[in-house]
């Protein structure tokens, strides 16, 4: 059971020092449960543990008499529970075990992008009871290792579509009137919303992310950027004005129309038709307003 040859001379020594390793084993099992909030699969060691706890508690002579009564239960319980646990806390597969689930945790938000079958060894190693037997760790590090791949591959392209739309919005900015009037420090002011919009998105870890960065951009980063650039191009006024009179000029995102429309979806020229004109009704109303319209 422990592995190690009694050196006892006699029977009782013999059975004393059996004592003594015994409540080792049980000191050494109930460290082990102490770690079972991070390592659920640990609870099961809570039967044996308290049985060779109880047993080594016991008198020395009971050990000697009564040996038949947990011998062949200790045995199996070595076999079939503590030997593979221990084996499996103490060497390299704990390691592989706590890299998996960590990444399983840290990527949850970009596995909806991923297909379930891929996610599925992970899945299977996070609710194990007995990640200690068969191959469910090296499988798990298997899928890890493509599911690596997936994400950075998946990544790189959302990235590279969000900073595609802020390269797109730079060049339609530098292109404005009011920005092509402004001196450098005043263009540089007018970027800065695209500059910090582009070191988040180059730094994003998820997907989703990448996607909220970049819609908050064109509804409110980009309407802000051709606002200041219409303030900034206008001159400083000298002449008195109405208090409530203001020559601002103030930028609403085209997907921020208020459009009323009682189609459900376009399923025709016609509903096309329709849907058009309470779209361009919207954006007059806007104009009417004073207001430009982002695209």
């Amino acid at each position: 059971f422990f592995d190690r040859v009694n050196e006892a001379t006699d029977a009782r020594s013999a059975a004393q020092l059996t004592q003594e390793a015994l409540a080792g084993a049980a000191r050494d099992l109930q460290l082990l449960l102490d770690q079972s909030g991070a390592y659920p699969f640990l609870r099961q060691l809570q039967a044996p543990a308290e049985r060779i706890k109880t047993v080594g508690e016991k008198a020395y002579t009971y050990l000697l008499g009564h040996l038949a009564e947990f011998a062949d239960e200790l045995l199996d319980a070595k076999d079939d529970l503590l030997a593979p646990v221990k084996a499996f806390m103490h060497g390299p597969q704990r390691r592989t075990y706590d890299e998996v689930l960590a990444f399983y945790r840290e990527e949850t938000a970009n596995f909806g992008e991923i297909e379930a079958a891929e996610l599925e060894p992970l899945r299977l190693l996070a609710e194990s009871a007995t990640p200690f037997r068969g191959v469910v760790v090296p499988n798990a590090k298997a899928a890890m290792m493509r599911l690596r791949g997936l994400i950075d591959e998946r990544l790189a392209t959302e990235r590279a579509k969000a900073l595609a739309v802020l390269d797109r919005r730079k060049a339609q900015l530098r292109d404005s009137e009011e920005f092509k009037a402004l001196d450098r420090e005043r263009q540089a002011r007018v970027l800065a919303k695209s500059t910090e919009a582009r070191t988040t998105i180059t730094q994003a870890r998820f997907m989703a992310a990448i996607r909220d960065r970049i819609a908050r951009y064109n509804t409110q980063d980009y309407p802000a950027q051709l606002d200041l650039a219409a303030k900034l191009a206008v001159p400083p006024q000298v002449t008195e004005q109405p208090d409530n009179a203001s020559n601002e000029t103030h930028y609403v995102p085209v997907g921020g129309l208020k459009v009323s429309c009682r189609l459900p979806y376009i399923a025709s020229e016609a509903d096309l038709a329709e849907w058009l004109t309470a779209m361009r009704q919207a954006a007059v109303e806007e104009l009417l307003m004073g207001n430009r319209i982002s695209l």
